[in-house]
């Protein structure tokens, strides 16, 4: 580097990489983000890599004496700069991408527990209803409904604690 437009420019794209990274969510990622010939670090988080890129940014502005050392040094930057722009510019994506999957008996035990609220709630409808029914013949009707609902409720709740009982042995 032999002039300082460069070393400024760099200086910019380092700014500005920071500020937007610093608008991004920086969770963790499963692997490690970029190839190691391209970052030494063994981060997964957008910051770990900026840091390698200030600390790169360092030796180059130290390093003027071994002109070649200091063209590659420059070119690694670049390079660097580059693929964390590409990186950040896609994490939206990718965060949605990322998300965890949710465990499949914790949403078998929302499902179960969904089908205990609302049958629950259709027993209280016709326990109201039959209250109410004057005639004989829809009474019986109902309490048919009633009982056939209560089975329902029962078989439920059977389904929800052998969920609950088999989430509590893998615990």
């Amino acid at each position: 580097m032999k002039t300082p437009s460069t070393r400024e420019r760099l200086s910019q794209l380092i700014v500005a990489l920071r500020q937007q990274i610093l608008t991004l969510p920086d969770g963790a990622a499963r692997q490690p983000r970029f190839d190691r010939q391209l970052f030494l670090s063994k981060g997964t988080r957008l910051h770990d890599y900026l840091d390698e890129i200030e600390q790169n940014f360092q030796q180059l502005s130290q390093n003027q004496a071994n002109p070649g050392r200091a063209a590659w040094l420059a070119q690694r930057l670049v390079d660097q700069i580059a693929a964390l722009q590409r990186e950040a510019s896609t994490q939206t994506l990718r965060l949605r991408r990322e998300r965890p999957m949710p465990d499949f008996r914790q949403q078998k035990r929302d499902e179960y527990r969904d089908y205990e609220r609302r049958l629950q709630a259709m027993i209280d409808q016709r326990e109201q209803r039959l209250a109410l029914a004057g005639t004989l013949a829809m009474q019986q009707q109902l309490k048919r409904e009633l009982e056939a609902l209560e089975g329902r409720l029962a078989r439920c709740r059977q389904a929800l604690h052998a969920v609950e009982w088999q989430r509590s042995l893998r615990s």
